[in-house]
């Protein structure tokens, strides 16, 4: 992952289609944004917005890795992986095809980890090529807020995950949040709770419960100065 690949522009709305008659008030105040009568193509001005916020985001999140110290992480991640039974690290992903459980992708130089889990339907393999292979869109690389957001783990490339552990298990799902919760939150790339009911949990309690969000008070301060000029003068 590079600045210089980030935050690419695509014009094309990636939001779930809706129309005017459901919300008139919202759907006018946005109409700017918009080239198109149907809210899908994005003006170009919007689309630069957009990247500015994102690529200030970024900048904030780089500084704050920059700050983390290498002997911390890997402390939090031994003392994670070892508290999970059956957790072995991975050297040969093919044999992971298929396979239900929890895995842990750990991003060294970022001092970054992401914890998930799949059933056998999709297996450990597919879940984290499918990681490597994704890509945020513009308008879903800020989630909820440029000045906390995370950087998606769909943004980083293969090469950037350095080590991969996993643990065999049906009932993945079930341990993906006590795992996560193991890790100290700047350590961490999820940019929501785990678990399968997570979706239905959002419904009931709202979506800033269920949402994960970056502190970056301990970021380096001439970089998040800068980032966070950035962000006022978007």
């Amino acid at each position: 992952m590079s600045r210089e690949t980030y935050a690419r522009i695509n014009k094309r709305s990636s939001l779930q289609r809706w129309y005017r008659e459901e919300d008139p008030y919202l759907w006018d105040a946005i109409d700017d944004r918009y080239e198109d009568p149907d809210h899908r193509i994005y003006t170009d001005a919007w689309c630069s917005f957009l990247q500015e916020l994102a690529l200030a985001n970024y900048d904030l999140n780089m500084a704050h890795f920059a700050s983390l110290d290498t002997a911390e992480f890997d402390a939090a991640l031994q003392a994670a992986i070892t508290s999970q039974p059956g957790m072995t690290e991975v050297t040969d992903l093919t044999k992971w095809d298929g396979v239900p459980g929890l895995y842990v992708m750990v991003l060294d130089e970022y001092r970054q980890a992401y914890v998930g889990a799949t059933n056998a339907s999709v297996g450990v393999m597919k879940r984290i090529k499918q990681h490597w292979t994704g890509a945020k869109p513009l308008d879903r690389l800020i989630w909820p807020d440029p000045r906390t957001s995370i950087l998606s783990i769909d943004s980083f490339r293969a090469l950037d995950t350095t080590r991969i552990f996993a643990a065999r298990t049906s009932r993945s799902f079930d341990g993906e949040n006590p795992l996560l919760d193991l890790f100290p939150p700047q350590f961490m790339l999820n940019r929501i709770m785990g678990g399968r009911d997570v979706v239905k949990l959002a419904g009931l309690v709202g979506v800033d419960q269920v949402i994960r969000t970056r502190v970056f008070d301990a970021a380096a301060p001439d970089q998040q100065t800068e980032a966070a000029s950035n962000l006022s003068q978007a």
